[in-house]
């Protein structure tokens, strides 16, 4: 009985991880359409910058007054109305219009935000049915499957489009599938939650009162998502400028490269010493950025690959430590609210630095907007590790 118990509960685990992945694998779903998009509208790097970042703008709507409401309506419960909220954002990306394309973003971070402050809780406590917690399996388990969906979601969207052609449907059809799929198992474990549907504002809470080792992993988690966002919104256009590659796939196999390594690296990393695993995120995130500098500067593309997949398994290395901090300190009834303060702080990376890079590269040489951007992430990187220490 214990075993079929004990089973029931890592089958939950791997049912959050799933939904994890698929709502962030729509939010990149127009990762490899950026080029069409700029042809079809007319917008240069800033507006993919701009279109790419409105998603933060539900982020940071949602997060402050519903990141903690899966502590009162139920983990599961919450993701499925996520995944309702993402088709309906699917549905509108279907409405021709910069306009519709912008207020589908908006809605992709609603579900974004009721995602990633519900779905790392769900994978801990499901984990954690012997009593006992598992802060890095599950940071582990909750990074893979964030940072996986998101390489997903942008190789399966360039594939469909490379196949069937109909860039401005046919993905956007793919991924209301993949949704309705996912729907089913995790509505059905929504319904048996217990919680009772109460409302109100549930603030971000500091997890365990450790603000400043909280501030840290804040940090940690914005600039390893400045550094996935530089790929998923600059990617395309600096393999097509700077290397001169045109394949439409050349920019999401890239992205989804970085997103696999980091993912991949964390599962193989993850039993070095604490302290080890922390020096190596760091040397990998600074490494990377130097290489990317150096191909950047020489036209290298091998380099510049080499360089990526060194940035990204160090930002994986980087984000998992923060989210193993805020789960280590985290209460079961806050848990939620713990979480959605960490990805606030995570998604101002995602929009405020890609968009100040992309204004460096319009201003000064994208070599030296590149090297002004590294340099500042690292900084960032070395303060948040060392604050969670």
């Amino acid at each position: 009985m214990k075993q079929q118990d004990d089973s029931k509960e890592s089958g939950k685990a791997w049912i959050a991880a799933w939904c994890f992945a698929v709502i962030m694998a729509s939010v990149t779903v127009t990762t490899p359409l950026w080029q069409y998009y700029e042809q079809r509208y007319g917008f240069g790097p800033t507006g993919v910058s701009v279109a790419f970042g409105a998603m933060t703008v539900g982020v940071f709507i949602a997060l402050p007054l519903l990141g903690g409401l899966s502590d009162a309506w139920g983990r599961f419960r919450v993701m499925s109305i996520a995944i309702v909220i993402d088709l309906l954002a699917t549905a509108t990306l279907l409405i021709p219009g910069f306009t519709p394309l912008l207020l589908a973003r908006v809605l992709q971070g609603c579900a974004v935000a009721l995602t990633v402050s519900s779905a790392p809780p769900a994978i801990g406590e499901a984990l954690s049915h012997d009593g006992e917690k598992h802060p890095a399996l599950t940071a582990s388990i909750s990074t893979v499957a964030n940072l996986g969906g998101l390489g997903f979601g942008s190789l399966l969207s360039a594939t469909v489009v490379s196949i069937v052609g109909k860039p401005f449907v046919a993905p956007f059809l793919a991924f209301a599938v993949l949704l309705c799929v996912t729907l089913i198992p995790c509505s059905r474990l929504g319904i048996r939650d217990g919680n009772r549907l109460s409302f109100r504002v549930r603030l971000p809470k500091v997890p365990g009162g450790n603000l400043r080792a909280y501030l840290g992993a804040g940090l940690c988690g914005l600039a390893s998502f400045a550094a996935f966002s530089v790929y998923a919104s600059l990617g395309p256009g600096i393999l097509h400028d700077t290397f001169s590659m045109h394949s439409a796939l050349a920019g999401p196999i890239l992205y989804c490269s970085v997103m696999a390594c980091s993912a991949i690296g964390q599962l193989i990393l993850m039993r070095l010493q604490l302290s080890y695993r922390r020096i190596t995120g760091i040397a990998l995130f600074v490494a990377g950025f130097a290489l990317v500098y150096v191909a950047l500067s020489g036209h290298i593309l091998a380099v510049f690959i080499v360089g990526s997949l060194l940035l990204g398994l160090g930002s994986g290395l980087v984000l998992a430590e923060g989210s193993r901090i805020v789960t280590a300190h985290s209460h079961r009834e806050t848990a939620a609210a713990s979480q959605a303060g960490f990805f606030m702080m995570g998604y101002v990376g995602m929009v405020i630095p890609i968009i100040v890079l992309a204004a460096l590269i319009g201003a000064v040489c994208i070599t030296m907007a590149f090297a002004i951007t590294g340099a500042a992430l690292s900084l960032l990187v070395t303060v948040g590790i060392a604050a969670t220490a």
